[in-house]
């Protein structure tokens, strides 16, 4: 299989999966027109159509999903070389790319990962922000630190501590709580508003608990935020009336097949020593 026939599956797949041209571009980092093309181009070459359009986007059409299943066989195959590629790179220099909350990536991570840079000046480092969690199996990203009550599957990785949460607001008595919303949605928090907080005692919300601390300071109504930084910012109070006992452990992990790797072993042992540090502290 050549380069092009593998860019066109890849991109039928994100059609697939996302449902639309522009969803499918943004998650490839490409245009909408190059997937257009793309997608055309598959199209053409096999001289069959996959995809409906309609009103709400693209839809597999149902006497291409043969062709999907083997297209995903297809991608299966060709991550697995790739991961395979990366774990037999025995150099303890090059790419490491780790991916974390947005929270941890402003507040905890920038001094950890300059000071990992000092150490070890062959390895470049970029840092991805972003609360929903990066597929690693899809070398998205090579080490994740998350926080989470267990690893998924495929992850090997160590805790390097508790991410510990209170309840914020500006210090006026009868806020609102507000809502976890988008990836925050799926935490321990949330799952405890959804448990304990009725609708109507529900406001705005956000789904970043960086973006709910500014909204908090402001006066919109009381969230739960972690403790590293709730406790930090003089402008919020932390709720004595409401104190639920809300712990997470913070993993940092990565694929078990690239775990013995030189440069993400190096990087994963001193994200580990450092976090411990910061969250102790």
């Amino acid at each position: 299989m050549n380069n092009e026939n593998w860019d066109d599956i890849r991109y039928a797949l994100a059609v697939s999966k996302y449902g639309s041209l522009n969803s499918a571009a943004a998650a490839l980092g490409v245009t909408h027109a190059t997937v257009l093309r793309r997608v055309a181009a598959f199209e053409e070459r096999n001289g069959c159509r996959i995809f409906q359009k309609n009103p709400s986007g693209y839809s597999v059409l149902p006497e291409a999903n043969a062709i999907f299943s083997a297209m995903e066989s297809v991608e299966d195959a060709v991550l697995s070389v790739e991961r395979a590629i990366v774990g037999a790179n025995r150099s303890p220099k090059g790419h490491v790319r780790i991916t974390s909350t947005d929270s941890l990536c402003q507040i905890v991570l920038p001094r950890i990962l300059n000071e990992i840079s000092l150490l070890y000046p062959g390895l470049k480092l970029t840092l991805l922000s972003q609360n929903s969690h990066h597929d690693l199996s899809r070398l998205t990203a090579d080490i994740a630190v998350r926080p989470s009550i267990k690893l998924g599957e495929g992850l090997v990785g160590q805790r390097a501590g508790t991410l510990s949460f209170g309840v914020f607001d500006d210090g006026f008595p009868n806020r609102k709580w507000m809502r976890l919303d988008g990836a925050l949605s799926r935490s321990l928090p949330a799952k405890w508003l959804k448990a304990n907080v009725s609708p109507d005692e529900m406001t705005n919300g956000a789904d970043s608990f960086l973006v709910l601390q500014q909204m908090a300071a402001s006066g919109a109504g009381k969230t739960f935020l972690p403790s590293f930084f709730g406790d930090a910012d003089t402008r919020l109070k932390r709720s004595q009336d409401v104190c639920p006992n809300i712990e997470v452990p913070l993993w940092v992990a990565t694929l078990e097949e690239i775990a013995q790797t030189p440069r993400f072993a190096v990087v994963q042992k001193a994200l580990v020593e450092r976090l411990s540090e910061a969250l102790a502290k």
